[in-house]
């Protein structure tokens, strides 16, 4: 499906199916106005909201006053519980959101009006009315932020369809929204079809998924057999995925704005001087002088914003279109402080230097993969000697880069040994083999699955009434797994206290109590499960934590309550057991 690239008498092309996740607010007020004015069909007007291409290229071409009337991070805000939104349209009108789990029916919900577009662009005369829909989600979505966003998703459709449906007593009751395999899961389902898996009888085909996005990369591990038994003849095959993790930070765009920020501190005297700001990654940290040159102003952003599309090409191997950036020197209109644009500034970059910088995060993405791998086999309690070959499937947009396959590989070399050691197999055996994303030899090709359409394909494939069968170990029905390692400092390196796939609410002893502070690191990539990972690394943050009594015959306690929250209090040993503590349980959001 095509959304908003204007004239759909055009000829087709391949990106038109890639449709980007953008929101251009532009009379916000007027739209809300007109899209609660009847239950089916309002009349809404593009020109007040818009979406996909067509606010993707308003945003190229838009002036920094207007750059906060753009939302690119709907999937961002959605999956974190504490994150706020703010939206601004052009007209000055302004509303707070807060979190998205905050929303309640009378306030504005960004999902919902995406949703009710989408809802546009299928339900019309030339496809007819669709009154089925399956949702995929990323392994980190909590529950509850899936469950919102179903109904999100429910609502907004049921706007788009027809008032004549609305009308009739029990039409728009049929509307099914539900939720489907996730994301990686789905895109395994279709990847071993595809590359021609067909396990028969006992065969199992053990998998690895690497779904390398544009915000943040999910991995997802397990197995793919042939469907037996009285309760699953209904079925061809079964897909039973135990394992499951990611990076919460390795994806395109983040690695763009990475790219970005380290340019801009590359120049940072000669941005100082002309009075420019830039904007500070998730992961990257202040640096001597940075006082004045980062913010999170709109020209801040606006400039971040603008060097990430200059250097777009040379992320996604565009070697035809990166010869500026290959004279060392880029030439671009950049906001100062004061709102002023100046035109032709240019900015020294080095793309040996931004290659070993991309090279570096990758490969942290791609060793956090492995030891996600080994967590995964050892918790599952699958026999060693079952596992002949793991194949590792490349997925999403940016696992097309040259430079993946590559770290994967030399990845795999360096591990051999150790692999071979603890697997206990023969020398010569290749325990791996990667596969390329989908539709890398066919690109031009819209009805092939692709590195990011497999899931849409995954989803027909594994819905209720499909061929086969998923049984997912990695959330119930009430909650995922803990996102994090928690741990403390020793000699330098994240040592694990809890891991990720604790139990919820079981009392752990963390601490003494004799000091009336406390500190807990906490992490949420694989690397940390090993013991090695450097407490300094960009991705281990510290809470500071004080008890309100002190007792060198006490132990602090720490249990995991959700996906995100823990909680702690001080106890004897005897006293845990018996519930019988010497403070107030105290209460911790990461």
């Amino acid at each position: 499906m095509r959304v908003g690239i204007g004239d759909l008498s055009k000829g087709v092309a391949s990106y038109h199916y890639e449709n980007p996740t953008i929101m251009e607010f532009n009379n916000l007020e007027r739209f809300i106005n007109a899209y609660h004015g009847r239950e089916g069909r309002p009349f809404t007007q593009w020109k007040d909201l818009t979406i996909s291409h067509t606010a993707f290229n308003s945003l190229i071409n838009s002036q920094s006053e207007d750059f906060n009337t753009f939302l690119s991070e709907l999937k961002q805000w959605a999956g974190d519980k504490k994150r706020k939104l703010k939206v601004i349209d052009k007209e000055d009108f302004v509303k707070d959101l807060g979190s998205f789990l905050d929303l309640d029916d009378k306030t504005i919900n960004p999902i919902e009006l995406y949703a009710y577009y989408l809802g546009l662009y299928i339900n019309n005369q030339h496809n007819g009315i669709f009154m089925n829909y399956i949702l995929s989600f990323p392994v980190t979505y909590e529950v509850e932020i899936r469950n919102k966003i179903i109904a999100s998703f429910e609502k907004g459709i049921k706007k788009s369809l027809p008032l004549e449906l609305h009308l009739q007593e029990g039409a728009v009751e049929q509307l099914s929204v539900v939720k489907g395999a996730s994301e990686p899961a789905a895109y395994a389902v279709i990847a071993l079809q595809e590359y021609g898996f067909e396990p028969i009888d006992d065969e199992k085909v053990f998998y690895g998924i690497f779904d390398f996005g544009g915000g943040t990369t999910d991995f997802d591990f397990g197995i793919y057999k042939e469907a037996n038994g009285k309760n699953q003849r209904r079925y061809d095959f079964v897909i039973e995925h135990f394992g499951a993790g990611g990076d919460r930070y390795l994806g395109g765009e983040n690695l763009l704005e990475l790219l970005a920020f380290e340019v801009f501190k590359k120049n940072k005297d000669k941005i100082l001087e002309s009075s420019m700001q830039f904007v500070l990654p998730p992961e990257c940290r202040k640096f001597p002088g940075s006082e004045t040159l980062l913010s999170n102003s709109r020209e801040a952003k606006m400039n971040t914003k603008v060097l990430m599309e200059k250097l777009r090409p040379f992320w996604e191997g565009k070697d035809d279109e990166i010869s500026e950036i290959q004279s060392g020197v880029l030439s671009l209109n950049m906001t100062n402080s004061s709102g002023e644009i100046q035109a032709g500034f240019e900015l020294d970059v080095d793309i040996d230097e931004m290659h070993i910088i991309l090279k570096s995060r990758i490969k942290k993405g791609v060793v956090s993969f492995f030891d996600s791998l080994r967590e995964a086999f050892s918790n599952s309690k699958i026999s060693l000697k079952d596992i002949k070959e793991i194949n590792i499937f490349l997925a999403g947009n940016s696992s097309k880069s040259h430079l993946l396959a590559d770290i994967f590989e030399e990845e795999i070399s360096k591990r051999k040994e150790e692999i071979h050691k603890e697997l206990q197999f023969d020398e010569s055996m290749e325990i791996f083999k990667i596969y390329p994303p989908l539709g890398q030899d066919d690109e031009d090709n819209p009805e092939k699955p692709t590195g990011k359409t497999g899931v849409a394909f995954g989803l027909i494939e594994t819905r209720k009434g499909g061929k086969t069968l998923v049984v997912d170990h990695n959330t119930d029905e009430n909650n995922i797994n803990f996102k994090c390692y928690l741990g403390m400092s020793k000699r330098k390196k994240f040592r694990v206290i809890i891991d990720r796939d604790t139990e919820y609410n079981q009392w752990i002893d963390f601490i003494d109590a004799s000091e009336d502070t406390f500190e807990v690191y906490y992490a949420s990539i694989a690397m940390a499960s090993t013991n090695q990972l450097d407490i300094s690394d960009n991705s281990v943050k510290k809470k500071m934590l004080k008890i309100d009594v002190v007792d060198e015959n006490a132990l602090v306690y720490i249990r995991l309550v959700n996906a995100t929250d823990f909680e702690y209090v001080v106890a004897t040993e005897n006293g845990i057991k018996n519930n019988e503590y010497l403070c107030e349980i105290q209460k911790v959001a990461l």
